[in-house]
C-alpha cells in the first residue's frame, strides 16, 4: 500500500462496498485501468498508487444517493439527472478532508471525472488542460468500464464494440471523441489489447 494512503481512504471504500457492491467493484476496476495508463505513461510508481486509490474513489460522491435512483432502470428523468450530477462535488468534499498524499489527488479526481475535454462536461464546464491529467486518465477508464458492465438500464458490450464508441462516438452523439484528451486516445488505441486484458483480469478477481 502507498504510504500516502491512511485509514480514512479504507473507510471510505469499505462503507461504498457496504452500500454497493456493484459501485465498489466499478471503482475497483476503473482504479486498476488507470493504474495501467500510468504505466503506460511512464508514472512514478508512487503517481500510479495514488491514481490507482483516487481512481477507486472516483464515485464516493454517490453515497449521498439513493440506492432507488442508482440502480433505476431505464430513462432517467430531468430531476434525476439533476439529482446524479450533484456525486462530483459531494466526493469533492468528503475526500478533501481526507489526510496523506493521496487525498488532494482523489479530491480532484472526484470533482472533475465528469469533465470533459471539449468543455461540455459537469459540474464546471471545464475544458483541455484546465482538467486535472488524473482526472482526464479516469474519465476515459471510467466510461470504458461503465460500457462494459451490464446495468440495470443497457446491456453489457463487448471490448471492440466499447473501443469504437469512445473512439468514434456513438449515433445519439452523446458519446464523442471531443470529449476525451486526444493524447489518451492515441494511447487507448495503441494499447487496446492490453487494456481488454487489464479489464477482463480485474473482472475475474472481483
Amino acid at each position: 500500500m502507498d504510504q500516502g494512503i491512511d485509514s480514512s481512504q479504507t473507510d471510505l471504500l469499505a462503507t461504498m462496498r457496504r452500500r454497493s457492491t456493484r459501485s465498489y467493484c466499478h471503482g475497483q476496476r476503473v482504479g486498476l485501468l488507470a493504474a495501467a495508463f500510468g504505466d503506460w505513461l511512464g508514472l512514478e510508481a508512487s503517481h500510479v498508487g495514488r491514481l490507482r486509490y483516487a481512481a477507486e474513489l472516483h464515485d464516493i460522491g454517490k453515497l449521498a444517493l439513493s440506492a432507488e435512483l442508482l440502480e433505476k432502470p431505464g430513462t432517467l428523468d430531468v430531476k434525476d439527472w439533476h439529482t446524479i450530477r450533484l456525486h462530483p462535488a459531494v466526493g469533492h468534499r468528503l475526500l478533501r478532508q481526507g489526510h496523506g498524499s493521496w487525498a488532494e489527488m482523489a479530491a480532484m479526481v472526484a470533482l472533475q471525472h465528469h469533465e470533459c475535454w471539449d468543455g461540455s462536461g459537469y459540474p464546471c464546464g471545464l475544458s483541455g488542460g484546465a482538467i486535472s491529467p488524473e482526472a482526464r486518465i479516469v474519465a476515459i477508464c471510467d466510461v470504458y468500464d461503465a460500457l462494459r458492465e451490464e446495468r440495470t438500464y443497457k446491456p453489457a458490450l463487448v471490448h471492440d464494440h466499447a473501443l469504437d464508441l469512445i473512439l468514434h462516438g456513438d449515433e445519439t452523439n452523446r458519446l464523442r471523441p471531443a470529449m476525451f484528451d486526444p493524447a489518451l486516445l492515441v494511447l487507448l488505441r495503441a494499447k487496446a489489447e492490453a487494456l481488454m486484458t487489464a479489464y477482463e483480469t480485474a473482472a475475474k478477481e472481483l
